[in-house]
């Protein structure tokens, strides 16, 4: 049986093997997690892959929407009262 993995919203990047100055110097992919209109704005964060494996990627990352806090949300946290009575 074959296993299969979900690398929706996930970024992958690796050194490139550069032929001349001008090429980039890493290339990966990403799969998108949702349908993306052109232009739009998507989040993008990555991280350093710490690891020995040469064909692992050199950085990883994810992909999501652009955090909107939610309406109605306080715009600050609200004290916290030490006096609840049980």
């Amino acid at each position: 049986m074959t296993q299969q993995y979900d690398n929706k919203g996930q970024i992958s990047l690796w050194n490139n093997q550069k032929t001349n100055e001008r090429a980039p110097d890493m290339k990966g992919s990403f799969f998108a997690h949702r349908d993306i209109s052109a232009g739009e704005k998507i989040d993008v964060s990555i991280w350093n892959n710490m690891t020995d494996n040469a064909k692992a990627p050199v950085l990883k990352g994810k992909i999501s929407d652009v955090y909107m806090k939610p309406e109605g949300a306080p715009a600050v946290a609200q004290p916290v009262d030490d006096n609840i009575p049980f």
